[in-house]
């Protein structure tokens, strides 16, 4: 990951905007991180992975509950009979 201050990324925006399509680039301000400059992109594809574990989770948390029971589910046909969708 490439770090610039927060001056050095103001007096360098375009070169650090270039960076930032190949690597993340953290701003330090007073030496300590303050910001992280992505592609957006990568920003997108970081942001769908994120949700995809929170959904993980959700679904391992529903699974571990006591009375837990798969079978009892229906499928997306029945629901969408039961809707009047199908």
């Amino acid at each position: 990951m490439a770090k610039y201050s927060a001056s050095e990324a103001r007096a360098n925006f375009n070169q650090v905007l270039e960076l930032a399509k190949t690597e993340a680039v953290e701003i330090h301000k007073h030496g300590k991180p303050a910001a992280v400059i992505l592609d957006a992109m990568q920003y997108e594809n970081l942001l769908d992975y994120v949700e995809d574990l929170e959904d993980s989770l959700e679904l391992l948390q529903i699974r571990s509950e006591e009375g837990f029971d798969p079978n009892s589910w229906k499928t997306l046909d029945e629901v969408e009979r039961d809707l009047g969708l199908g």
